[in-house]
């Protein structure tokens, strides 16, 4: 199944990286040869890890760089679009996938949340297009969501479950309504986790290892929302009380944190320092 992944960050890389380990050939599209090669470079880390670690990886799929979009996808089977969570920027992409991908071409948005149906309409092929939210590190995390809209085609959507299977992921399929399954409820817990926080209930310490001692959660919710991103976490926040109400209303000291660019691990300083 050749495999286009759009965007060689974080998400894009590991998606690249696991269609190579099922034998897949792929190219990463970037915006520049300069992204494109930071891409790559993502790649042979997680394959460097894999090897030391003793994976056999004799049938890795090629690996191709790119950036022409309308080029490169001409003769791609899947095309996975794994840019930042941006609607704007999704919906030129998917614009630019529906006048150049064939007619068979499974058009997947690796997107946490946002509208499947509005990416389907920009791309003016909304039976071919599809929702695949992979996790954060993609080697290890085992789920995919597999958002179908109203106009997503029962050929796309087996073929896109197909995609995540080969690629050793086990599947979920859920409506195309925002956040889906688990942005919608894992948002509430970081919200609330960061409200506990903010009252003085807990050091940031203790209400993580409360959580994983008690809840036997891998993470803490505070070292979570580190990992993801306090500016991603308040995005979202922001657009599932547009769609929810204020359920969904971010935490004062989250919009706080934000304003004053304490983001987490990106920026080196959220809830922890880094």
């Amino acid at each position: 199944m050749r495999t286009v992944v759009v965007g060689g960050g974080i998400m894009g890389a590991g998606i690249a990286y696991e269609a190579r380990v099922a034998g897949f050939p792929v190219t990463i599209v970037e915006a520049t040869p300069e992204l494109c090669e930071a891409g790559a470079q993502r790649v042979a880390h997680y394959e460097e890890r894999a090897r030391a670690k003793g994976a056999a990886l004799e049938d890795f799929g090629s690996l191709d760089l790119g950036t022409d979009l309308a080029a490169v996808v001409a003769d791609a089977d899947i095309v996975v679009e794994a840019v930042s969570e941006d609607l704007d920027l999704k919906s030129r992409i998917f614009a630019t996938l529906g006048g150049a991908a064939s007619d068979t071409a499974v058009l997947a948005s690796n997107t946490s949340g946002l509208p499947i149906e509005v990416l389907g309409a920009a791309s003016g092929r909304p039976m071919q297009v599809v929702g695949t939210h992979f996790f954060n590190p993609v080697p290890a995390m085992r789920l995919v969501e597999v958002v179908r809209s109203t106009e997503t085609s029962d050929p796309t959507l087996a073929r896109a479950m197909e995609f995540a299977h080969a690629l050793g992921k086990q599947t979920v399929e859920v409506r195309d309504l925002p956040g889906f399954v688990t942005t919608r409820l894992g948002v509430v817990l970081l919200c609330e986790a960061i409200r506990t926080y903010e009252q003085g209930v807990a050091s940031a310490e203790d209400l993580d290892t409360a959580m994983k001692l008690g809840w036997n959660h891998p993470m803490g919710p505070l070292e979570l929302a580190d990992r993801i991103g306090l500016d991603t976490i308040l995005s979202i926040c922001d657009d599932l009380r547009e769609a929810f109400g204020d359920a969904f209303r971010a935490p004062p000291l989250l919009r706080q944190m934000v304003a004053a660019g304490k983001l987490g691990r990106k920026s080196g300083r959220g809830f922890y320092r880094y």
